[in-house]
């Protein structure tokens, strides 16, 4: 009997090492701490454990004696900011330690990571920019840096442009516009400098613009134009408001979008214009920032803007590159139909669209006055034209300017020449 009863304990022994051995967390917790090697103000760590988690502590610089502790009663995860605004600019070393909710034998955990402490923002200096511009027109300006930044762009609402720096990183040059649709009263170009802590630095730029006002068109639009616009867009039959709809309103959406996709990829570095930009021949026709009404049937069914400038001339009369750059797109393109676009760098671009004929392709290199296509009718076009349009950073602006030496040399090359003196 005695032997049964040893034995029954025995194994009930062994029955509850083994229920303890399950039940016990053998796995510690987890820690993760900022990663980023610059900060301005504190770093963020997170504990987390599945199983719940008890004491959360960190100290400063090896300091261990100065630990601070807060209780995460439990939780399965828990954030923790460890405030640095108090400390001088430096290298600092912070620690974090975790133990789990495990009463008994807690699992304990430990990290520590060093990190650049910097709370001063960014030293820049506005040194020059375009005195006067209009509503719709294109600028430029020019920021220096008291150390290398590469992280510094011009905001107008919800607008950005981007800049380009010299090799040391200190000066900075960029084309920037007032957009067409954002009233005078809140053109408020700012440039913004951060630096790698995330300080930043913000510079008004002082340049005065001019409001005005955009004709408005109205446009009626036969079926017979639709039916045959949705073959040649759309690839299907279609006559009415909604087929119209599809490739006025939802189509254009899309194809700017690509447009805005295509030149935010382009990297777009020193300017390569030379002198005034190229007109294509022809009569003037739609211009820039139109508002249109579409009418179908006498009933209003749409509004769209137009963002560039018609050319009317001679039919597949030849189309003429506007100034010196690079071809970044050459393709079809939804109601842009035929359409080429050059990047002249400094972040700009010209648009060639409704083209019968494309002779350059993505990559190939042009020279003011190449001819690289011919007019045409494609995509949302009724008849032979050029639609022309020029792009600061994705932004469509008033290509007219571009075609003036004097305004050009004024209000842009002005800003490059004082950029580039310093080099």
């Amino acid at each position: 009997m005695k032997k049964i009863l040893l034995l029954i304990l025995v194994l009930g022994l062994i029955a509850g090492a083994a229920l303890l051995a399950l039940s016990r967390d053998w796995q510690p917790p987890t820690i993760k701490l900022t990663e980023a090697t610059y900060v301005n103000h504190g770093v963020v760590a997170m504990a987390s454990d599945n199983r719940g988690l008890g004491e959360v502590c960190y100290y400063l610089d090896g300091k261990i004696d100065r630990k601070s502790c807060s209780d995460a009663a439990g939780s399965t995860s828990y954030e923790l900011t460890v405030d640095l605004s108090a400390l001088a600019d430096g290298e600092h070393e912070v620690c974090v330690e975790v133990a789990d909710a495990d009463r008994f034998s807690p699992n304990r955990e430990s990290q520590c990571r060093s990190y650049t402490l910097d709370k001063v923002p960014p030293r820049a200096v506005l040194e020059s920019a375009t005195r006067y511009m209009q509503r719709g027109g294109g600028a430029a300006v020019f920021v220096s840096t008291a150390e290398r930044e590469t992280n510094i762009r011009l905001t107008v609402g919800e607008h950005q442009f981007r800049f380009i720096s010299n090799a040391e990183g200190t000066r900075h040059f960029a084309t920037f516009a007032h957009p067409h649709d954002v009233e005078v009263a809140d053109f408020k170009p700012m440039v913004e400098i951060e630096d790698l802590a995330g300080n930043i630095r913000r510079l008004l730029v002082g340049t005065v613009t001019k409001d005005r006002s955009f004709k408005p068109d109205t446009l009626n639009i036969p079926h017979s134009f639709i039916e045959k616009k949705s073959l040649e867009m759309l690839n299907k039959e279609g006559a009415g408001k909604e087929t119209f709809l599809e490739m006025n309103r939802t189509m254009r959406a899309e194809n700017r979008a690509k447009i805005k996709a295509v030149t935010a990829a382009a990297p777009s570095l020193e300017p390569r214009w030379k002198g005034a930009f190229y007109r294509n021949l022809g009569a003037p026709k739609a211009q820039f920032a139109e508002p249109r009404t579409y009418l179908l049937d006498n009933e209003v069914i749409d509004h769209q803007t137009h963002y560039g400038i018609d050319i009317a001339g001679l039919a597949k009369m030849p189309i003429k590159a506007a100034n010196d750059g690079v071809v970044i797109l050459a393709d079809y393109v939804g109601i842009y139909g035929n359409c080429i676009i050059v990047d002249h760098g400094g972040h700009i671009f010209t648009l060639y669209a409704h083209l019968s004929q494309m002779d350059v392709s993505p990559g190939t290199n042009v020279a003011k006055g190449q001819a690289i296509g011919r007019s045409g009718k494609t995509g949302m076009a009724g008849g032979d034209h050029l639609h022309y349009a020029t792009y600061v950073c994705g932004v469509p602006v008033e290509p007219v300017e571009w075609f003036d030496q004097a305004w050009l040399q004024t209000r842009i090359d002005d800003i490059y020449n004082d950029f580039k003196a310093g080099e």
